[in-house]
């Protein structure tokens, strides 16, 4: 599997965001730094790093794919607090 640094100017609002095994989780609500903040359904909204994100799809594609499965999500969301961004 092939992961990269998405730059956070080339993320925008309202991109759906699937994991590798197409489980959706939500929507980008807002970038900061190197974080991006998902606006899941029926749960609270949480950050995951943009370098968790995979190339298998291009930048124009209006999903982003993170590079787990749904059931590793909790190892990769970020313990941190929207003030601390």
């Amino acid at each position: 599997m092939t992961e990269m640094s998405m730059a956070p100017s080339n993320i925008a609002t309202g991109t759906e965001v699937y994991t590798m095994d197409g489980e959706r989780l939500g929507t980008v609500k807002t970038v900061r730094d190197d974080y991006f903040k998902v606006n899941a359904s029926m749960q609270p909204d949480y950050w995951l790093r943009c370098d968790c994100l995979s190339s298998s799809e291009g930048y124009g594609s209006g999903r982003l794919t993170v590079a787990f499965t749904k059931d590793e999500l909790d190892n990769f969301k970020e313990k941190m607090r929207d003030e601390d961004m």
